[in-house]
């Protein structure tokens, strides 16, 4: 499943009462995964999530703010429900069981996902967990609320500008795969696992496309800072194609 990751989450209020946002950067991957393609301003959706053995219908929602007064406002998307909804009480009753997180993936199927509740972060799902101006943030952080659940503090821009820099494409294979689709789609590595460094300045991302992402988060090969390359445990080695900023 984690093949079709396409967000996310630390529970929050929100979640367990009427739903969550979908970020910026997950829209257009969402989208290919809708049967009507992407939402239009103001357009709502039912959708199915799969979660904890059952389906549950909710809606997708863009949300309809005005767009002339607030002309530089990316759109909204939402995946809403009621509090007593059977969603939401089935989310109540699982993460009131200990779980703090949820990621949210797409399936073989349009308009049905699915969702996992997690216990805690691995480093994948950290670095999609980011806070959506500079090239460096000094506020990276991890945070702590009342002792149980901790979140990530990152300045998404900071990604999403190096994304754009490398025109979406994988700095390990130089390949833009969402190119053939009509889609921008890349990721964010965090060289030294931000889990451990709180790094999450430029210099310690790499731009990269989600099957080298996977493969390093897998295999756990040494980045060679000097020579900029991967050294896996195989003996396998592979360099940088594109490098602008490291």
């Amino acid at each position: 499943m984690s093949g079709n990751f396409l967000m996310g989450k630390a529970i929050d209020k929100s979640m367990l009462e009427r739903g969550f946002a979908i970020p910026v950067h997950a829209q257009e991957i969402f989208s290919f995964h809708l049967s009507g393609g992407k939402l239009s301003h103001g357009e709502k959706r039912t959708i199915k999530i799969f979660f904890d053995g059952e389906f549950f219908e909710v809606k997708l929602s863009c949300s309809n703010f005005n767009r002339e007064k607030y002309s530089t406002h990316s759109e909204q998307w939402q995946i809403l429900y009621s509090k007593n909804s059977p969603i939401a009480k089935k989310i109540r009753e699982i993460f009131s069981a200990g779980k703090k997180f949820f990621t949210l993936y797409a399936t073989d199927l349009k308009d049905v996902f699915f969702m996992e509740p997690k216990i805690s972060c691995d480093e994948t799902t950290l670095e999609n967990l980011l806070d959506l101006s500079t090239l460096t943030d000094p506020q990276a952080a991890l945070l702590e609320k009342f002792g149980l659940t901790k979140y990530r503090k990152l300045n998404r821009k900071i990604g999403e500008q190096l994304k754009k820099n490398y025109n979406f494409r994988c700095q390990i294979c130089g390949r833009s795969i969402g190119e053939f689709y009509g889609v921008n789609l890349a990721e964010c590595h965090h060289i030294e696992p931000f889990a451990e460094s709180l790094n999450n300045d430029a210099a310690n991302l790499l731009i990269v496309c989600p099957n080298h992402h996977r493969i390093i988060h897998i295999a756990e090969p040494t980045f060679d800072r000097e020579r900029k390359i991967y050294l896996y445990p195989n003996g396998s080695i592979e360099s940088l194609k594109l490098n602008d900023h490291l």
